[in-house]
């Protein structure tokens, strides 16, 4: 996967707990570690004048990921965001999780994530605001396929 193509992007720091028992990062970790680079993709939008960290305007319908190396604690950890497809009502945010040993970069995960627009007093999606969808198309170097 070509990397050129995600301009957000945040350091994640390893904690020992969050290790299991082999030394590797446990994969349920990678949930939190895909919600920090959703939160940091928000702040790289410019959208805090509209959206909150505790209202991000959408809810996550449907994680995917695939594991494709193991993080072990000391590494150098990036999250990639890009965001890969809009919708109506929904939108993927594609995810590499990378790590960097001996001056390459390895990618030990890549995901997509599913967000649902969601009007949080009435309980149910809506479609995605406008103000999003200009952010995003302005922010990203390959344009969102839409549906």
């Amino acid at each position: 996967m070509d990397l050129s193509k995600f301009k957000s992007k945040v350091r994640i720091q390893v904690r020992y707990a969050d290790l299991d028992t082999y030394g590797h990062v446990n994969n349920k970790v990678y949930l939190s570690y895909l919600e920090e680079a959703r939160i940091a993709y928000i702040h790289d939008l410019e959208l805090d004048d509209k959206i909150t960290v505790f209202d991000l305007g959408s809810v996550v319908g449907r994680i995917n990921i695939k594991y494709l190396r193991p993080i072990e604690f000391g590494d150098e950890v990036w999250a990639y965001t890009r965001c890969s497809r809009l919708g109506i009502k929904s939108y993927d945010l594609e995810n590499m999780i990378v790590i960097r040993r001996d001056g390459q970069e390895l990618i030990a995960s890549r995901a997509i994530v599913t967000m649902v627009s969601f009007d949080i007093n009435t309980k149910k999606s809506k479609p995605i605001d406008q103000i999003i969808i200009d952010r995003v198309n302005e922010f990203e170097i390959e344009k969102p396929c839409r549906d």
